[in-house]
């Protein structure tokens, strides 16, 4: 690359400097989770044909154990000052860490071979806060005549759970979870015959009576059409991949709409639904700035084509009915009537939404203190996944719609449409008519109300809503993302 590419508009020209630091301008630290994952101002250097940014981070209650991991995927914007965003790729290799202030820790680098961002992880057995110095190396063609005197640079963060390959089953053994939509392997004459193993990325499962999987229908048919064959190209939770360990925030989702044109940011505005403030919502415009009172809430009212819009824009993909069930579930034998965090037990649950939607554990717990044999209390999954169900409802790509079948799943690359949608063809869409999507775990609708088998929280198995197209803006309906690992 000559360094003529770098000289337009406004000039990054060698001989006059030989070092660019661009500051980030949008203050000190990103909060990005309920583990308070900061990101300091980011350095970023040009020089000649490399490009580099160095920044501080940290989280909390990070983890690598005999089982999974955590991980922070990270992200690289431009900002420019008359508005809209570059997304700026990462190379395949070059990266580093440069210091590390935690004890005992290692870290390690995963980079997906399309460059979007890059996955940091602990590397070795740990449990703690990691504090370190990492530095990235860019892709130089990302600042292309790029103005890049006149922008802010963005170093961004989202945590995320490592979910090891490997098969597990879906379905219930007890018999009731047939009634809520329940996946079941059946016999000849239909009935249910037990549970659907699933081994194989590229294994094909026929839904039908005499198939290899099937399920129950009530009269609204919400949980599909009882049709098709579940391809290969339909991602199952047998190869590894990463999930969001919480979901969405309203600080995440304000940062999102920060960096958006004003033509992208119009249809991303969720605070304009009428009920918005009255039920909860606390991002707000004040100052040229959106902003959440509540960083770490998670993000109420956020339809599907806005989730859509933000998991492309992170370099992310919505998850599958069947990646849900192996996030929570993970490879352990399924028992009647099991709960995401591995019970038949709701009771001993400790965390819900506060008087301001944030949620917490009311015994005073946090999440230092999680370990294998309390996690009912603070409701996390096999793999340590937070909040699979009793939060907001967690929204899927259904086997119940051919348009949800035919999800290929492919990332978002960082970039929206004019209109600010997401790019992806294969990802289905909110509007009614056009099918594709699903819920599942059960969504929180305040304390003034009753629940029941699946509100709050619902058992793993049950899908009475799996094969719903509902892609509104509601108070309880939330979204979780995922991205496909190489591990």
């Amino acid at each position: 690359m000559s360094d003529s590419i770098l000289s337009n508009r406004g000039g990054l020209n060698r001989t006059t400097m030989k070092y660019v630091l661009i500051w980030i301008c949008m203050g000190c630290f990103f909060l990005g989770g309920a583990s308070d994952l900061k990101i300091s101002k980011p350095i970023l250097y040009i020089e000649g044909n490399v490009a580099y940014t160095i920044f501080n981070m940290s989280w909390e209650n990070a983890w690598k154990n005999e089982k999974n991991n955590d991980a922070i995927w990270l992200f690289f914007k431009l900002l420019p000052e008359e508005g809209g965003y570059r997304h700026i790729q990462v190379t395949n290799e070059g990266h580093s860490i440069v210091s590390i202030f935690s004890d005992g820790l290692d870290l390690n680098f995963e980079v997906p071979s399309d460059g979007t961002g890059l996955f940091l992880f602990p590397k070795n057995s740990f449990r703690g806060k990691v504090e370190a110095t990492i530095k990235v190396r860019l892709d130089p063609t990302s600042f292309e005549n790029a103005n890049t005197r006149g922008s802010s640079f963005m170093a961004l963060g989202v945590e995320m759970v490592h979910i090891p390959k490997g098969g597990f089953q879906l379905g219930d053994p007890d018999t009731k979870a047939l009634d809520f939509g329940s996946f079941y392997k059946p016999d000849k004459k239909g009935n249910a015959a037990g549970l659907v193993s699933v081994n194989s990325e590229k294994q094909q499962l026929e839904v039908s009576e005499t198939g290899d999987m099937y399920y129950r229908v009530s009269s609204e048919g919400y949980e599909g059409d009882q049709k098709g064959t579940i391809p290969p190209t339909y991602p199952k939770g047998v190869a590894s991949f990463y999930i969001m360990k919480y979901e969405p925030t309203e600080g995440l989702y304000s940062v999102f709409l920060n960096s958006l044109n004003q033509d992208q940011i119009t249809g991303r505005l969720i605070f304009k639904e009428p009920d918005y403030y009255a039920q909860g919502g606390t991002v707000t415009y004040e100052n040229s700035r959106y902003h959440s009172k509540y960083p770490n809430k998670p993000c109420m009212f956020m339809g599907w084509d806005d989730a859509m819009a933000y998991a492309d824009w992170a370099g992310l993909r919505p998850m599958t009915e069947l990646e849900y069930t192996k996030a929570v579930r993970g490879t352990a034998q399924p028992i009647a009537g099991e709960f995401p965090w591995g019970s038949q037990n709701k009771e001993k649950m400790q965390r819900f939404p506060d008087s301001n939607g944030v949620l917490t554990m009311l015994n005073g717990w946090d999440e230092s203190q999680l370990n294998e044999d309390n996690k009912r209390y603070f409701g996390a999954s096999f793999y340590w996944v937070m909040d699979m169900a009793g939060s907001l409802w967690e929204r899927v790509v259904t086997v119940g719609h051919p348009k949800g079948r035919g999800y290929r799943g492919s990332h978002g690359d960082g970039s929206l449409r004019p209109n600010g949608n997401a790019t992806n063809a294969d990802w289905p869409i909110a509007d009614e008519a056009s099918g594709g999507i699903g819920f599942r775990g059960g969504g929180f609708y305040g304390y003034d109300r009753e629940y029941h088998e699946f509100n709050p929280f619902s058992p793993i198995a049950y899908r009475p809503y799996g094969g719903w197209q509902g892609g509104m803006r509601n108070n309880s309906y939330g979204a979780r993302f995922v991205r496909s690992s190489k591990r």
